[in-house]
């Protein structure tokens, strides 16, 4: 896609975006039906509402390209695929906690080209294309400014198997408290990384994530100016799933912290899983 063709995209996944939040807002603080994928990972009949409504406006409007859905079918055989998380933030939804959001992005392989993130309860949309900068509510983001890691106000997330592995993001959590103004804890990454975007956080780190979570928030990061990637400082590995995002002032210190926090550990020099 030229970059018309990208802005002319970026109007429809908006769109697309917000009707499927429209949906899932139906559903926010009433009784809803829950299963679990894992032992505490749920999953709502809104989810799957909303990632079928979302998979059927991107068909009819972009066909030719594949979808990769966290509910549904992950078809990924195209050269332009649509990541969709169709709540991201299901547990916090489901508790009727607002910080949750639907997140779509088209990337071409590894390379985001557009994202749109749209937190229907607190009526915020964060938009991009590549090379055209990133909005939140129509103002341009802008990562912060802020170059003392003591005056850092993080964000970060745990993994779902945390009550059963040593990689549960302890450490990297005790030595970024210990560093920085505080870290705040709020259940959905790609609107944390949304937030680094737009200046609300200074830092942003988790792993174990999947592609939908983290794709149009790292285009988000990119475009404000910031830096999103592997927690060495390599660009981010989808199969990985790690996801460091900061400001140009504190990305080394901040790679430094989370270094030595991880230092010693067996599984620091695994491969990715496939």
């Amino acid at each position: 896609m030229n970059e018309r063709e990208l802005d002319d995209a970026l109007v429809e996944v908006e769109k697309i975006a917000r009707e499927a939040g429209a949906t899932v807002l139906g559903g926010y603080r009433q009784p809803v039906t829950i299963r679990l994928k894992g032992e505490i990972d749920l999953v709502t009949e809104y989810d799957v509402k909303s990632e079928d409504l979302i998979r059927e406006r991107l068909s009819a409007a972009f066909p030719g390209t594949s979808i990769v859905g966290e509910e549904g079918e992950q078809d990924d055989s195209a050269e332009l695929v649509w990541y969709v998380d169709p709540i991201d933030g299901t547990t916090n939804f489901a508790h009727g906690h607002p910080y949750f959001g639907v997140s779509i992005a088209l990337c071409r392989g590894r390379e985001p080209l557009l994202g749109v993130v749209f937190a229907p309860a607190l009526d915020v949309t964060w938009k991009a294309r590549k090379g055209g900068g990133a909005l939140r509510n129509e103002t341009p983001c802008k990562v912060s400014e802020t170059n003392d890691m003591r005056k850092a106000l993080c964000a970060t997330g745990f993994p779902y198997d945390r009550h059963i592995t040593k990689d549960d993001n302890l450490r990297e959590w005790s030595a970024f408290i210990q560093r920085t103004v505080g870290i705040r804890r709020c259940g959905a990454a790609a609107l944390d990384l949304a937030m680094v975007a737009d200046g609300t956080y200074e830092l942003f780190w988790e792993q174990k994530l999947k592609w939908w979570d983290m794709a149009a928030g790292i285009l988000f990061v990119d475009e404000a100016g910031g830096f999103a990637m592997d927690y060495t400082g390599e660009p981010v590995d989808m199969r990985r799933g790690r996801v460091l995002a900061t400001n140009a002032a504190l990305r080394d210190v901040a790679i430094e912290i989370v270094t030595e926090a991880r230092k010693g550990m067996d599984y620091w020099s695994q491969p990715p899983p496939v």
